[in-house]
């Protein structure tokens, strides 16, 4: 009973917003946002992004080992929304972004992420796995910024 109370209020916290990680990097003054969520049914105003055995977004599929497999368009000033999900049910994988989120986030499996952060600057900027995982290599993409 204790348990199921415990997962109860997390849950609250985590919907309610009450339980969010706020990193800063101090290197470029880019505030971001990640906070963890229960499921993976994309918000309205949010990239999904799907990390499991077939890299990111089934991008073993679609690129060579080191090739971003999907790119991402936005405008400077845009606040970016991304929900990440691990369907991956043996390894956890990571998520970041250079640039705008280097800390990045581990995502065990069945671990799903809300991340968001304002695009302040043009540009090219990799979005990369930041967990050694058995598809490493093909858990690349691009987020242009223009």
């Amino acid at each position: 009973m204790l348990k199921l109370l415990a997962i109860i209020v997390v849950s609250v916290l985590a919907v309610t917003g009450v339980l969010a990680l706020v990193p800063f990097d101090l290197s470029n003054n880019i505030m971001s946002r990640v906070s963890s969520v229960q499921n993976c049914d994309r918000p309205p105003g949010y990239v999904l992004l799907i990390l499991d055995n077939s890299g990111l977004n089934d991008s073993i599929h679609r690129a060579s080992p080191g090739t971003p497999a999907i790119t991402l368009f936005f405008q400077k000033g845009d606040t970016i929304n991304i929900l990440i999900c691990n369907l991956d049910t043996v390894q956890a994988h990571g998520f970041a972004v250079s640039h705008y989120f280097d800390r990045g986030v581990t995502l065990r499996p069945g671990d799903a992420y809300k991340v968001s952060f304002v695009a302040r600057d043009a540009g090219s900027f990799t979005i990369y796995c930041n967990v050694f995982c058995t598809v490493h290599t093909f858990m690349l993409g691009k987020l242009a910024v223009i």
